[in-house]
Parts: structure tokens; sequence; C-alpha cells
């Protein structure tokens, strides 16, 4: 996952729909899947909508800015937590205004019991409020 996510980045494009249904599993490998919103980073308008499923959107997003590269990292952080629960995050909330905006007032998902706290805090990374302080 992280190695297709690097391409696009090295290749100056933005996923911008990154999220658990949009990556492919063999047996060994993950790749990420469904291009369709993938654009360059460069070629982004303030006032393009905003697409992809509520939990992974970066709070900046949401608060109108553009995607980024860090948009795509904080969406990876919440696959993180998904992984080490094995739901969707916020499963058990209606995907409204109301989680959009505690989403941006800083709701994380939650990480599954027994997670390596080497593995949630390279998560809490992806997922931070502030895009520039994302690993990248």
């Amino acid at each position: 996952m992280t190695a297709d996510l690097t391409t696009l980045q090295n290749l100056g494009y933005c996923h911008k729909d990154f999220h658990s249904g949009n990556i492919l599993q063999d047996r060994i490998n993950s790749y990420v899947s469904d291009f369709g919103l993938t654009g360059p980073a460069d070629k982004q308008k303030s006032n393009d909508k905003i697409y992809g499923v509520l939990p992974y959107i970066a709070p900046e997003v949401l608060n109108g800015e553009t995607y980024t590269f860090a948009s795509d990292i904080y969406s990876l952080g919440v696959i993180m937590a998904e992984l080490s629960t094995g739901n969707p995050p916020f499963y058990d909330r209606k995907h409204d205004v109301s989680l959009a905006l505690d989403i941006c007032n800083g709701i994380r998902p939650e990480f599954g019991k027994g997670t390596p706290e080497i593995y949630k805090k390279l998560a809490y990374r992806c997922f931070n409020a502030n895009p520039k302080q994302r690993p990248t």
C-alpha cells in the first residue's frame, strides 16, 4: 500500500479517495486501486467538491482545503486503525454532518486491544490534525 502511495506521490498525484474498499489483496501483497478521482496535486481548485468515504477524508479537506499528499497519508492512518480493530472507522455512527464536525474537531478512530504502541504512534502521526506534521 505504502509503495503504491509513494509511486503516486512521486508522479505528483493525489489519490483523493483512499480507503479500505480501494485496496486489493492477494495472498502476499496489497494494492491500491480505483484511481477514478486521482489527479495532479498541483491542478486542483479550492472550489473542487469533496469526494470519498467520510471517515477517511482528512479534516482539512472537510474544511474546504484542497486534497494533498498529506490528505492521502491521513487516510492511511485511518486504514491502520481499521486494520487493528477489524471494523471500519466509526461503523457504529451515522456518516453525517455531525461526524464530519467531530472529525474536524479531532475525533479519530480507535485501535483494537493489544495494538502495539509503535503502530499506534505511527497512525497518530498519519492522522495528525496538522497536515504538515504527517509523515511523507
